[in-house]
């Protein structure tokens, strides 16, 4: 992973832009009225939308403050300063990496190793732990929005049943994942599976070194997480943290709403926004999908379609382009100051 030094090609993430860029301008052209959209975008008020960007500088700071307090439960020592720099760069990754999910991990993970002599398998039970948290926030906050939706509108069978199918799915992943993590023979067998995998493509390839590596990593990873899971108590203020990281990245699309001059629709909101985001855990990261697919949603659960245009235009702007910026630079001062070190 050569990231820090050379971080990901322009190229690749233009292509990407373009591709998910178009599937929303299509959308756009055949489906929606641009007058409504520019007549709505003109009455934004713009000291409510400034609220926004730092709702979400605020995500990003409880968002480092949870992995931070869970390093420190496991014995690793970073700076407040350096978990948000990571917390950035990982978020860099998220935006710009179609994955399952795990990127923004990933790089957080190599990130502080490579910075400092940090254990890998314990920061991986950090960064895991901090997943779960997310997970198990979001699969709740759809829940509750699913719930009261049912209970105030009259949804086509078909709506209801897709964000059922995909809450659902998110139940299945965050079991699995918290599965996988508290049981090493379910890891052990994930690497047998991936190094048979390996050794299929490259036949001349010797797995001995690897599989070494990769089961001491295993081992202190699953330390780790039996480390979090036997002090409960360090757990409490982490867990403070995440929902208050939830809250201020959602209020993103709250303020958003009340920039334009609309009530806000919580249910849907809660609906809305662990839908994308769970989309994009599994993958759905091509600039432009998201917006689509937030787009659609907020129409097809009854908000006119030019406003919920305006919505989306708007909250990506801060949770995308804004974060964009942001975490690219965090990327570029994260890589010199590694290659200083080196």
């Amino acid at each position: 992973m050569d990231t820090v030094g050379r971080p990901l090609s322009h190229k690749v993430i233009l292509a990407v832009l373009v591709l998910g860029l178009a599937a929303f301008v299509l959308y756009f052209v055949l489906f929606i009225n641009p007058a409504q959209v520019v007549d709505i975008l003109s009455k934004t008020n713009l000291a409510y939308y400034a609220g926004a960007f730092a709702a979400y500088s605020l995500y990003a700071l409880f968002s480092s403050f949870v992995w931070r307090n869970l390093l420190s439960s496991l014995s690793v020592k970073i700076s407040a300063r350096k978990a948000l720099l990571f917390t950035w760069v990982g978020l860099f990754f998220e935006a710009t990496v179609p994955q399952l999910g795990w990127s923004g991990e990933v790089s957080k993970t190599y990130m502080l190793t490579k910075d400092s002599s940090a254990d890998a398998g314990k920061t991986g039970a950090s960064v895991v732990g901090q997943k779960i948290f997310n997970m198990t926030i979001t699969v709740v906050a759809m829940a509750l929005g699913l719930g009261l939706v049912l209970i105030s509108y009259s949804l086509p069978f078909v709506v209801t049943f897709l964000i059922s199918l995909v809450l659902g799915l998110s139940i299945l992943t965050l079991v699995l994942v918290y599965y996988i993590s508290i049981k090493p023979s379910a890891t052990k067998t994930l690497l047998g599976w991936a190094i048979k995998i390996i050794c299929f493509f490259r036949k001349k390839w010797n797995p001995q070194s690897f599989r070494v590596k990769s089961e001491r990593l295993l081992g202190t990873f699953h330390v780790g997480i039996q480390q979090l899971r036997d002090t409960p108590k360090e757990l409490v203020k982490p867990i403070i943290y995440s929902v208050a990281s939830f809250v201020f990245e959602v209020s993103v699309t709250f303020i958003t709403f009340i920039a334009l001059g609309y009530p806000v629709p919580v249910d849907k909101v809660l609906i809305v926004f662990t839908l994308t985001g769970t989309l994009q855990t599994v993958g759905v990261t091509f600039f432009g999908f998201p917006e689509l697919i937030m787009s659609v949603s907020f129409t097809a659960l009854g908000i006119p379609a030019a406003l919920s245009v305006s919505v989306t235009l708007l909250t990506r702007v801060v949770s995308l382009w804004f974060r964009l910026v942001v975490s690219y630079a965090a990327l570029q001062w994260a890589g010199i100051k590694i290659m200083r070190k080196r």
